[in-house]
């Protein structure tokens, strides 16, 4: 039995975890999860799924709960307490990386659904992780596949990493009309259901290039051996290209929980997570992508090329820039070029250690918000 923490419980990440450790009761538990501000949807998922201990991350008042919830105020008293097999980082954006930290300290393995961790830390964090001798397993989609693909073809027989984009919802759509897009039908992914902020850097591909980043940091593959395209479907995840000059990919239904429940279970799957992929009527497209379309993707391999805190730079930008598009203050186009002008700043600069990315994160932020990028 293996047991499990799970942070961000109301998340689409938590509330699919739940859904999926629903078939493995036998083998994995989970014994605890955070909230930062659901409070209520989060005590009624601990209730359903006899969850004993729960963290509050925000200052909002606790509620009274039944004796059977603990609850804790500190996640990483929390984490060090249980000492779990497993910690799932589903919380979303910037703040995963000091969970992840934090989980790290705990000993748990780290199962991990926050890209910007590794974005955010990059090798500082995995040289953190190894040096604590904590496996950190990804959780996206596109980086699970590829864990497991080049786990099964040998790193030394992988050649290249090609990473799926479903393109989002404005793949097709005419540049002009862009700008009359608004946030509500920029969060509606016709695939994946995500919160809003993630499903916006999906349309625009942002996601992608914080996906990109996060791969070859996990991975060890320098810009050029990396390849994204374009597959609407997402049943194709990641692909790998071989010395050999043949191509493996990983397919599943564009279903969280087969990610998830590879982290959870420690990859053993007695039964299925989810539905079989059914190949009836099905057909699948690719097709490179238009950077004039979908430039977040480029700026992701510049980054990348450029080193220093140019990665944390595009990411705490993005996460400006959308803020301002969700509040009506800039429209749809006009993400990218905010972060493209806080990119064209001086980032050449590394951080030193972990406490000094907040400060990075802060200051591109701030670029966005001030009109220092402007």
């Amino acid at each position: 039995m293996r047991t499990a923490v799970i942070l961000g419980l109301t998340g689409s990440i938590g509330t699919t975890a739940l859904r999926g450790v629903s078939n493995f009761k036998d083998t994995v538990k989970v014994v605890g999860a955070s909230v930062h501000s659901n409070v209520d949807k989060a005590i009624k998922l601990c209730l359903e799924h006899n969850i004993a201990n729960l963290c509050i991350t925000s200052n909002a008042p606790a509620p009274s709960v039944p004796d059977s919830i603990k609850i804790y105020r500190n996640l990483e008293e929390m984490l060090c307490t249980l000492q779990a097999t497993v910690v799932l980082n589903g919380i979303a954006g910037s703040a995963g990386l000091a969970a992840s930290v934090s989980a790290v300290k705990s000993g748990s393995e780290l199962a991990l659904a926050n890209k910007e961790t590794v974005v955010l830390g990059g090798k500082l964090f995995l040289q953190y992780a190894a040096k604590n001798k904590v496996k950190v397993i990804p959780v996206d989609s596109e980086h699970s596949a590829l864990d497991e693909l080049i786990s099964n073809c040998g790193r030394e027989n992988v050649s290249k990493l090609v990473i799926t984009a479903s393109g989002g919802p404005f793949r097709n759509t005419e540049l002009e009309k862009l700008w009359d897009i608004s946030p509500e039908t920029a969060a509606n992914h016709p695939t994946w259901k995500m919160g809003p902020k993630i499903s916006i850097d999906s349309s625009t591909l942002a996601n992608k290039g914080l996906e990109v980043i996060e791969a070859h940091y996990l991975f060890g593959f320098e810009p050029e051996k990396i390849e994204v395209v374009i597959h609407p479907q997402s049943v194709v995840h990641s692909m790998v290209r071989t010395t050999s000059g043949q191509v493996y990919a990983q397919l599943s239904p564009p279903d969280m929980v087969f990610p998830i429940m590879r982290a959870l279970t420690g990859s053993h799957f007695e039964r299925p997570a989810g539905k079989e992929l059914d190949f009836t009527n099905l057909d699948l497209n690719f097709r490179k992508p238009d950077y004039n379309r979908f430039p977040f993707v480029a700026d992701a391999f510049e980054c990348i090329r450029k080193g220093g805190s140019y990665p944390i730079a595009y990411n705490a930008a993005d996460e400006a820039a959308v803020a301002l598009f969700m509040q009506g203050k800039i429209k749809y186009p006009q993400i990218h070029t905010a972060v493209n002008r806080v990119l064209n700043l001086d980032w050449s600069a590394k951080p030193c250690s972990l406490e000094e990315i907040p400060l990075i994160e802060k200051r591109a932020y701030n670029a966005v918000l001030s009109g220092e990028s402007c």
